[in-house]
């Protein structure tokens, strides 16, 4: 199944209040260059509004964040108060960074500047909207909606009712998004569009007609009113066929199917959804992984249990190399099923397995699906699955003690070479090429930890003054300080606390934040956010590797252990440093003998570098 999102507009905004060049925060420290300090104002101000949309291959992003801050300092300086408000915007829209847009926000009167003041909320609704900050963005697409209606911008108000619309579904207000869904399906059904969009063509406006459409026969399929999605997905059909659209096509096999399944018309369902994976075989791991759910539920309901086990495997197999991160209503039905299936043969680390999958879809997505309606009521809640996980792993261990060390020996290698060959069937082949490159540095870091090479502890180097350069206005004292300072910093992992922060640990080293953020920038070739995740990052790979019982942990643990504030940003980080899932990562350490001891003095720095240039 596919679910569509409303397209939405860039929008440039205005700031009427500026301040000095030397204050202006969000902006690179690095110095513009002389190639970019020549080039005509108007030419780079063209230039970085289009690269800041869809930067070329050939641009790399300090360029765009050194136009950036070229073009800010100049409009600062020539007082162009708008240009000032749409570099910021536009940087913070290239960056994914809502501190500029509510800096921009911040300097705006709402009186005074109220259009240039409607754009920037309508800009930060779409950024809390794409970080999956429902309730947030609702709240400010709102306030924007007041400001569209009284300015009487059209297009702005039928834009943020799309936005709303969409939220309000994603908050779990289901009826309410489907009348602002039906008011705007109605609206695009007549003349009055042409008044609205005047530059939009008729094709685009049936397009968009459609993913309305779309959106309102999912909402209604997931409140369980098949009726009606029944008549809205009729819809999309007819759309399909009259534009020979083969996407939207693919979206009606995949929700009628999920439709009549939910209806009980099992073999229908089947049959539907068949021929959506027959002609869908190279879709989005996630919109295939909810239609063999669907799959599974058929043959379940048909008594078909082989068939059913096979589909549900195969929705859990999708679900991971799709980053496990898609949370849908029958993902629930695919781990009850499952859990049974390996309680019935008695397979107790499989029973863990899932019963930590169920604990992250409670975490994450079962509370929500408990309020939509009576046939959507969980038969677990999370103290239940962590009690019923106990008992299991306490089993487990009673049943380990009572087997001789042969046994344990054989069937411990049993397991985990048929463990291993199903992750390697399962897992698409570049996440396997990433894992293998990964685990050939864990392999040379094992046997340098049990063969050390005694060697002298290594000084830190001297710190001489530098003639020119970035770092030629700190004293070597201070450097020296600073650098000693990083060294026990990462040393001891007190980076790994929730409260570190740039003026935190420069406070704890002796010196200032600015000098402080200037030295990481050089000497570790990041900014201060990115050095602390990576340091957590890296110590977080270690330690999955060498303890057991961490990798039992749910990822929301997991990141709350090494200080992360949300488990979002912890997955996010995780897979930018190794280019793999956390749950993927942990799963494939399973296959791996536990033999690695974790030194007090390694040096993480080195070792993320190391793992960074396996891609």
């Amino acid at each position: 199944m596919k679910v569509y999102t409303l397209y939405f507009f860039t929008i440039l905004l205005c700031l009427p209040a500026l301040v000095s060049s030397q204050d202006l925060p969000y902006i690179t420290d690095q110095k513009v260059p002389d190639s970019i300090a020549s080039i005509d104002y108007s030419i780079l101000r063209k230039r970085f509004f289009k690269f800041a949309i869809e930067p070329p291959a050939d641009v790399d992003s300090l360029t765009i964040e050194l136009y950036a801050k070229f073009l800010i300092i100049e409009a600062q300086q020539k007082e162009l108060k708008d240009d000032f408000a749409k570099f910021y915007s536009n940087l913070g829209t290239f960056r994914g960074d809502i501190a500029s847009i509510d800096y921009a926000l911040q300097h705006t009167d709402k009186h005074k500047s109220s259009e240039l003041y409607e754009q920037i909320l309508i800009e930060k609704a779409i950024h809390l909207y794409n970080d999956d900050q429902f309730q947030e963005s609702y709240d400010i697409a709102q306030e924007a909606l007041k400001f569209a209606e009284k300015s009487k911008n059209l297009s702005n108000e039928w834009s943020l009712k799309n936005l709303i619309a969409v939220l309000l579904i994603e908050n779990n207000k289901e009826v309410e998004g489907i009348q602002v869904l039906k008011e705007i399906e109605k609206t695009y059904s007549t003349d009055k569009i042409k008044q609205i969009f005047p530059y939009s063509w008729e094709a685009n406006n049936k397009e968009i007609l459609a993913s309305v459409q779309y959106c309102i026969a999912m909402a209604y399929f997931d409140i369980n009113e098949l009726d009606s999605a029944t008549y809205y997905i009729s819809k999309i059909k007819e759309y399909a066929k009259d534009a020979n659209d083969n996407d939207y096509y693919l979206s009606y096999l995949g929700l009628q199917a999920g439709i009549y399944t939910k209806s009980h018309k099992y073999k229908e369902g089947l049959k539907l959804t068949n021929q959506y994976l027959a002609e869908n075989l190279d879709g989005d791991p996630d919109a295939l992984s909810h239609s063999y759910a669907f799959k599974g539920i058929a043959h379940k309901g048909l008594q078909q249990p082989e068939e059913a086990l096979a589909a549900f495997l195969k929705t859990d197999s999708l679900h991971e190399s799709g980053g496990a991160d898609y949370f849908f209503q029958e993902l629930k039905t695919t781990y009850d099923y499952l859990l049974i299936h390996y309680k019935n043969t008695g397979n107790s680390t499989k029973q863990i397995e899932y019963l930590n999958k169920m604990i992250t879809y409670e975490e994450d997505f079962g509370s929500l699906s408990k309020t939509i309606g009576d046939g959507i009521v969980a038969s677990y809640t999370i103290p239940q699955l962590l009690s019923e996980k106990e008992a299991v792993i306490q089993s487990l261990e009673g049943d380990k003690k009572q087997r001789t060390v042969g046994l344990i020996f054989f069937i411990g290698l049993g397991l985990l070479a048929l463990f291993y060959a199903l992750i390697q069937y399962r897992k698409r082949r570049i996440l396997k090429q990433r894992f293998e490159k990964l685990r050939a540095i864990y392999s040379e870091w094992v046997v340098q930890e049990t063969n050390p090479i005694k060697e002298a502890e290594p000084a830190l180097p001297v710190v001489k003054a530098e003639q020119d350069g970035p770092l030629s206005h700190i004293k070597p004292a201070q450097l020296e300080k600073i650098q000693e300072g990083l060294d026990r910093f990462e040393k001891k992992a007190l980076f790994t606390s929730h409260n570190v922060t740039l003026k935190s640990l420069a406070a704890q080293i002796g010196t200032n934040a600015s000098y402080l953020s200037k030295y990481i920038n050089v000497e570790k070739s990041d900014n201060f956010s990115t050095y602390l995740s990576d340091l957590r990052v890296n110590y977080v790979l270690k330690e999955l590797y060498a303890s057991h019982k961490l990798r039992s942990y749910t990822v929301a643990a997991i990141a709350e252990e090494i200080g992360f504030s949300n488990v979002k940003s912890f997955s996010t980080h995780f897979k930018r440093v190794t280019g793999l899932s956390v749950s993927y990562f942990i799963k494939n350490l399973e296959g791996i003998k536990e033999t690695a001891v974790k030194k007090k003095d390694d040096n993480v720095i080195d070792f993320l570098e190391r793992i960074n240039k396996t891609g």
